[in-house]
């Protein structure tokens, strides 16, 4: 959390200052200002108009029974896209035209998953932080282990209940 602190309350606004007087003494003060007002109309042009689609496709996977999760991802990354392109400077538009631009969307989803996906699965089904068993257990118990771990109340106090049946052992009998 310290090197993001470092990194958005030094690091960016040096980036974003070379920039300004980079671009300042190649095309002037006027233009890059105008750039810098352009990049701002773009950017809320471009998020209602995709936010827009993305509400309509969250819409149609909730009404198909799926839960509307991608287009929730994609519907952040393009408020973030937005917001980056109405605060003032090139290195942040350049970082919110990449979040408007469905490619990079899909990359950066899929990206944020491969990184956090083990992790959550770790915790929830298999170990838990504190280093004792997760109330979902592991993939490697059977019906029985999992029947005698959920009999009675949970350690928050709920009690689960459900019904389930052991299959019968299908090893192959000899002939």
């Amino acid at each position: 959390m310290g090197l993001l602190a470092l990194f958005l309350l030094i690091i960016l606004p040096i980036i974003e200052i070379y920039l300004f007087i980079e671009i300042g003494g190649a095309l002037g003060t006027g233009w890059t200002l105008l750039l810098i007002v352009l990049t701002a109309a773009l950017g809320v042009s471009a998020m209602r108009r995709q936010g827009l689609a993305v509400l309509q496709e969250a819409q149609n996977a909730q009404a198909a029974g799926r839960p509307p999760l991608a287009a929730a991802a994609h519907g952040l990354l393009i408020l973030m896209g937005g917001g980056l392109l109405l605060l003032p400077g090139f290195f942040t538009d350049a970082i919110g035209f990449l979040c408007l631009f469905r490619p990079a969307r899909l990359f950066l989803i899929s990206a944020v998953l491969e990184a956090f996906l083990p992790h959550i699965i770790r915790v929830n089904f298999g170990q838990n932080p504190t280093g004792g068993r997760s109330r979902m257990g592991s993939a490697q118990e059977g019906p029985q282990d999992a029947a005698k771990r959920s009999n009675g109340p949970t350690p928050d106090g709920q009690t689960i209940e459900g019904d389930y049946r052991v299959d019968e052992d299908e090893t192959p009998k000899p002939r």
